[in-house]
């Protein structure tokens, strides 16, 4: 699996490296492409009020609760609307809804998949490193928030149902999803020219920072699991061998 994921992302950089060296000519090819979407940027900056905008995405924000719409694309769309700064002011706070509505769904209705997952023998190691001697562990929350395989609201709805401190989770999900939301964010100011230096490169970006941070966590992970299978083969043997008087 770790060489797979290596693989996948050092073929797709390969390629975008590619993309980036030709840009100019892949802008002169592709330039209907970039006219169509420079027109759509310009109907959307025709909008009666930025607030019908705002709400529009906040109301993706509140679907995104319940459906598995990825939070990469709503932070695109803010950028693709607004400039970078308040793009980013947008998602900061939208997020932060999000974020609490997961937390309160943990707090009320429990765990959820997430909890009746870490309770498979297997994987208690992971339950108890998360718990922290019961109180939550601050740096795996942030830093699930970086590793984009790992699934935000599932990770807030059991932080939820541990009553972690909610003041710590908010600032820790936002600090741990912070160099995220600049990339994606950075990424949709730039759609209107896909083939762009700027849009490749933060592209780049992305694919790196997402296929070596999944490669760290699963070969952390498969470190973790191989160590814990030995330990149980070790009290399964001793406990074979036991002698009861």
């Amino acid at each position: 699996m770790s060489f797979l994921i290596l693989a996948v992302t050092v073929g797709l950089l390969i390629l975008l490296g590619i993309a980036l060296y030709n840009h100019n000519s892949l802008e002169e090819r592709f330039e209907v492409i970039i006219t169509l979407l420079e027109r759509l940027d310009d109907a959307v900056a025709r909008l009666e009020t930025p607030i019908e905008i705002i709400l529009c995405i906040f109301a993706l924000y509140i679907a995104k609760c319940q459906l598995p719409i990825p939070l990469s694309a709503l932070c695109v769309i803010s950028g693709m609307v607004f400039p970078l700064g308040p793009a980013l002011a947008l998602n900061v706070l939208f997020l932060f809804f999000f974020f609490s509505v997961k937390y309160v769904e943990g707090t009320f209705l429990g765990g959820g998949w997430t909890g009746m997952i870490l309770n498979i023998n297997n994987l208690r190691f992971v339950r108890d490193w998360i718990h922290f001697k019961g109180n939550g562990n601050p740096y795996v929350l942030a830093v699930t928030r970086l590793v984009p395989i790992i699934p935000v609201g599932m990770v807030s709805k059991y932080y939820g149902s541990m009553h972690y401190d909610f003041v710590y989770y908010s600032l820790l999900s936002l600090l741990g999803f912070a160099p995220r939301l600049f990339i994606y964010t950075k990424l949709g100011t730039q759609f209107t020219n896909p083939f762009s230096a700027t849009f490749i490169t933060t592209l780049m970006v992305i694919v790196a920072f997402s296929g070596f941070s999944t490669l760290i966590f699963n070969i952390f992970y498969g470190v973790r699991s191989r160590q814990m299978t030995q330990t149980l083969l070790i009290y399964s043997e001793k406990d074979k061998y036991k002698i009861i008087l």
